[in-house]
């Protein structure tokens, strides 16, 4: 553990990025202990899933497998036969491995196709790495291993650059300079793991350092997934169930398509990563929702999913050191989110093509710039906000793995359409000079991961978003006096990581992680400024550490 400190302080202290907030961690240790498997097998690149990454998610966290018992009390067999994620560890303990089950999981091993598990296979060999990876780690039964609390944390620090000064500077404030930081930008610690054979948690706290414009920086609730996940068969065709509570939508997803798990996968509070004006789905309501939801997998090739989201209370967000008054407003009843995507496996190839669709009714925060929530006395007679925004996103989405000799390449896009209309009048301080706007995102991304354990990784993306032009939404400000009268962005990201330690064991593993990296943002126009967007342009340089 000296070792490990020693190696963090000397990476904070060269100063690899400053990062704002992540929307999770890259592979965690808790889940590899757990596991037996190294991050490469679940993992093409940091948040990437594989499609054995993909069935471990939907099957609640849930595979055990490694040096440690993965639940504070045993677990007895449970003599099930369908070789999920969910079930491999039961059925390969020692005295309840039976010949269905064996030719179950073979079966598994043959569909997934060879090289899923990390490194690359010659044909069959997929079915040899499972039966590898899932047997050899359970040489004794379950209530004879130890246990070890499902726990880990992450440090990002670093360097970052934009092209012209932040125009938002002041002298002396958090520390910062005009341009050139290096410093903190977040630590997190994580929780999680099978609770039972069905039921799973990914739970991230986080302590976000301030950026120019905030005062302090503050500890808050990041992403939660709590899952129930079991198996069945609807006539002779295998079927994954489960239930998720979340606090982030479309956070429960398992394609990295999604708006939770795009790219970039790491932000800075000082420099500029992307469009500032999003979709409601795209982000605006994370860790300030409770969302329920149910989900089907079905055959290993179609995915179904209903959820519904309700915004937190304002006492109970504070509480979660999630600003209420960061959102649009509050959501009137519950806002229904759907979810389909078909997957298809061709050898090494991997396909998937979907879509999903949301609506949110929104009872926004404030009149005339002064925040009251609408529910504030619970009568709706009290205050005049019966009236809501509509905001109704349309998106589809794909996504292409293929997995080569010691390397993956991805590519993924997708597409969002959000149709807008303003009955309340208002939106913030802001009146809207329309009654109806639209608004579009479009992100188009590929990665390379190159090595048996996705050790260097190049992505390329292209992004853009635009809409209905609206002065009384969008217009020029005291700090940017170029910015049009239309929320249109359109720019390039590009990043190169190493990542000492995927498939490999890292020292310390499975206690130990980390990531270098560098990113580059490159704007043609933003926020409707086309005479200086180039002074937007990002240079970040990061690392982050897990133990």
């Amino acid at each position: 553990m000296v070792s490990v400190v020693a190696l963090l302080a000397a990476v904070v202290a060269a100063g690899a990025a400053l990062l704002a907030t992540t929307p999770a961690a890259e592979a965690l240790p808790l889940f590899a202990r757990q596991t037996g498997q190294p991050c490469g097998n679940c993992h093409t690149d940091v948040l990437g899933l594989t499609p054995f990454g993909r069935r471990f998610k939907l099957g609640g966290y849930t595979l055990g497998g490694g040096p440690f018992r993965k639940t504070l009390f045993p677990i007895p067999p449970s003599g099930k036969v369908f070789a999920t994620v969910g079930d491999l560890d039961s059925v390969l303990v020692p005295g309840n491995a039976s010949k269905d089950a064996v030719a179950e999981l073979r079966s598994y091993a043959d569909t997934v196709g060879p090289g899923e598990q990390g490194r690359s296979q010659p044909k069959g060999g997929a079915q040899q790495a499972i039966e590898k990876s899932f047997a050899a780690v359970q040489p004794q039964a379950d209530e004879e291993r130890g246990w070890f609390p499902p726990v880990a944390a992450m440090v990002i620090a670093g360097y970052t650059r934009t092209q012209a000064p932040d125009s938002n500077w002041t002298s002396g404030v958090n520390h910062w300079n005009a341009n050139d930081n290096v410093g903190l930008a977040q630590a997190s610690l994580f929780a999680g793991g099978a609770m039972s054979d069905n039921v799973g948690v990914f739970a991230q706290l986080t302590y976000g350092f301030p950026a120019i414009a905030d005062a302090t920086g503050r500890w808050s609730w990041d992403n939660v997934d709590i899952r129930y996940a079991g198996t069945g068969q609807i006539g002779d065709t295998d079927v994954l169930f489960g239930i998720t509570a979340h606090n982030n939508p479309t956070v429960q997803d398992v394609w990295n398509t999604a708006p939770a798990w795009t790219h970039p996968y790491f932000t800075t509070q000082l420099g500029f990563t992307g469009p500032t004006t999003t979709t409601v789905i795209d982000g605006q309501y994370g860790q300030r929702v409770g969302g329920l939801g149910g989900y089907l997998f079905i055959n290993d090739q179609l995915y179904l999913e209903a959820t519904g989201y309700k915004t937190l209370g304002v006492a109970a967000a504070t509480r979660l050191g999630a600003d209420p008054l960061g959102s649009l407003g509050q959501i009137a009843g519950v806002a229904p989110y759907g979810r389909i995507a078909l997957e298809q496996r061709f050898g090494d190839h991997n396909l998937m093509v979907g879509g999903f669709a949301s609506r949110f009714e929104i009872a926004p925060w404030s009149v005339a710039g002064v925040p009251v929530p609408f529910d504030l006395t619970g009568n709706p007679a009290d205050a005049p906000y019966a009236l809501t925004n509509k905001y109704t996103d349309f998106g589809v989405d794909t996504q292409y793995q293929y997995r080569g000799d010691d390397y993956w390449v991805i590519w993924k896009a997708a597409y969002i359409r959000e149709e807008q209309r303003y009955d309340a009048g208002y939106v913030g301080a802001a009146t809207p000079a329309n009654l109806t706007n639209a608004l579009n995102t479009l992100r188009v991304s590929s990665t390379v991961a190159i090595g048996g354990d996705n050790r260097v990784v190049a992505t390329g993306q292209y992004f853009r978003t635009w809409g209905s032009p609206d002065a009384g939404l969008y217009g020029p400000t005291a700090t940017d006096p170029n910015w049009g009268t239309v929320p249109d962005t359109t720019g390039f990201m590009a990043e190169l990581a190493y990542l000492p330690f995927g498939t490999g064991k890292a020292p310390y593993w499975p206690w130990f992680n980390t990531r270098v990296g560098a990113q580059y943002f490159y704007y043609t126009k933003f926020n409707g400024d086309t005479l200086t967007p180039h002074d937007k342009n990002t240079f970040i340089l990061y690392s982050t550490i897990l133990f």
